[in-house]
């Protein structure tokens, strides 16, 4: 680490936070030593110097991230080591929470005090080895103390069955006192694996984690690098809490990017897996190659894919060039178009939006409960609730289903489309919910995912509207070209469910209420749509897309 890392900026001040962490140690010791109620003053004395030093390395991180890029390795690094002092600052106050549970007016005796104190002992010796290896190899401390506190919790577990095994013999406020100091010594455990995770994060970067380190080693060894020649840097946060990130390699020539991590919950990883290949054997240059997939660790598994250079859509929509969108969308056309001609299947599918929409509703209701009210009377006028017209609409929907099923992407988000403009082509990723399904799915998915993003200059909003006019005229093509009569009906339905359940990610008042009313519009003329006039309806595409 060179000397202008942030870490040998604030290494004096994370020094005399440990030293101090190292005195709440003794006088915690002390307590199982002793039981002297008189230890509760000692330790609460230095809890003021303790919160300084913190308040301290806070304002120092503040002042180094002052101008810096978000998300680059340097940012992220800072952002760790406050991390780092939050977490050692927790450590301070676990210890005096120990020493308060066992403080009594009189002397106080723990039932398995032997065990507490060899409990302490090893957990000031942890403290000790971080004073002495985070400023020499922070990631061999980290994985240290990790392997400690796990040794930590079967000590705990042996503690916490004495206690239990005498507390016939204990009196009532003994019994007290001893379970909540177990409770304090359990959250010390989990308080040095949150040091143990942040002093790797320090090292390796926000996305490095114990969970995950096996992982990034057994990935980055499959490229012939060891993890000490790579950098981590994540590349985006998801609603999942997967971690993605790049790993790269500077040489001669720069910063060259080896490839994409990405771990997450093992099912989805195995989905992705699954996801890629299906879009892989329709054409190998649709989906990033999957370059490592490790073997799943509990309910976590990783993969290492081909890094694709390129935007995503969502990159160009925020720039709002012209020029630059046209291109993207034109590629995209061709290759939704090649794509949905080559896996077309004469099965029908039935896309359900409603059944979608109710298993959604719930989480918009919580964000916006005053869009799904309850029906509502106003001079005789009835104004029926959200979930009424939902259940109309949905006693229809049989009558529309797809004539065919193609090979759609399942998550269709502007997020997840990279257009390279060098090669002109079209990447899809995050592949898990691939499936074979009706395409109007991922129409009316993409269409909506452009209409919430947040970006409000006047300018670059009409470009986005035009956008999703666009990929409405297309898909409305490829449904003319193949006989698919119930399209505008059948979309309808997908932007009601896509605007209604995206109002849950949109705080935004006047952005999320503009949502909600277009899924009401459409929701109230699909359920009021007389038999007769269902071939003929038509999208309000002007009303929806123009503001």
């Amino acid at each position: 680490m060179s000397a202008s890392a942030p870490l040998s900026i604030i290494k004096d001040d994370l020094t005399f936070l440990l030293s101090e962490i190292e005195k709440h140690g003794v006088y915690t010791e002390l307590l199982f030593k002793t039981g002297s109620p008189d230890v509760l003053t000692s330790i609460r004395a230095r809890r003021g110097y303790v919160q300084t030093l913190r308040e301290k390395i806070e304002l120092h991180c503040a002042r180094l991230l002052e101008r810096r890029k978000l998300g680059t390795s340097y940012y992220n690094q800072v952002v760790a080591v406050r991390g780092l002092a939050n977490a050692l600052a927790a450590i301070a106050r676990g210890l005096l929470d120990t020493v308060e549970a066992g403080s009594l007016d009189e002397q106080f005796e723990h039932p398995d005090s032997g065990n507490c104190l060899k409990f302490i002992k090893r957990v000031n010796r942890t403290i000790a080895l971080v004073k002495v290896g985070f400023s020499e190899d922070i990631r061999r401390t980290g994985i240290k103390v990790a392997r400690r506190s796990e040794k930590l919790k079967t000590l705990y577990d042996d503690i916490q069955m004495e206690t239990l095994s005498q507390k016939g013999r204990l009196l009532d406020v003994e019994l007290k006192a001893s379970i909540l100091c177990n409770g304090c010594l359990r959250r010390l455990v989990d308080q040095l694996s949150d040091i143990a995770e942040t002093l790797i994060k320090v090292d390796l970067g926000h996305v490095a984690t114990l969970k995950n380190y096996k992982h990034l080693k057994h990935v980055t060894s499959e490229l012939n690098y060891d993890l000490n020649d790579v950098k981590v840097r994540r590349l985006a946060l998801t609603r999942s809490g997967s971690a993605i990130a790049s790993v790269s390699h500077q040489n001669a020539a720069g910063q060259h990017v080896l490839a994409v991590y990405k771990e997450g919950d093992r099912t989805k990883i195995d989905e992705e897996v699954q996801g890629v290949q299906n879009w892989r054997n329709v054409n190998p240059k649709l989906a990033p190659d999957v370059l490592v997939k490790t073997q799943s660790d509990g309910e976590t598994s990783a993969l290492l894919i081909e890094h694709i250079p390129g935007k995503t859509l969502e990159s160009l929509l925020r720039e709002g060039k012209e020029k630059a969108l046209e291109k993207a969308l034109k590629t995209l056309f061709k290759t939704l178009n090649d794509t949905w001609q080559a896996t077309l299947t004469s099965e029908h599918s039935r896309a359900d939006f409603m059944q979608q929409l109710r298993k959604r509703i719930k989480d918009s209701a919580g964000v916006h409960p005053e869009y799904f009210t309850p029906e509502q009377r106003i001079c005789g006028l009835v104004r029926p609730s959200f979930y009424d017209i939902v259940d109309r609409v949905e006693a229809k929907e049989s009558r529309w289903p797809s004539p065919f099923s193609v090979l759609i992407h399942g998550d269709f988000n502007v997020d997840n489309l990279i257009y390279d403009d060098v090669e002109e082509r079209i990447y899809f990723i995050d592949l898990h919910r691939s499936t074979y399904f009706d395409y109007v799915q991922d129409i009316s998915v993409l269409m909506v995912s452009i209409y919430r993003l947040q970006i409000l200059e006047k300018n670059k909003r009409k470009v986005m509207m035009d956008c999703a006019k666009d990929i409405y005229k297309f898909g409305q093509r490829f449904a003319k070209r193949h006989n698919d009569d119930n399209f505008d009906l059948r979309l309808a339905a997908g932007l009601a469910r896509s605007f209604a359940t995206s109002t849950r990610f949109v705080l935004d008042k006047k952005l999320s209420t503009r949502m909600y009313l277009r899924s009401r519009y459409l929701l109230e003329m699909l359920a009021t749509l007389p038999i007769e006039k269902e071939a003929k309806f038509k999208l309000p595409l002007k009303e929806l897309y123009s503001e």
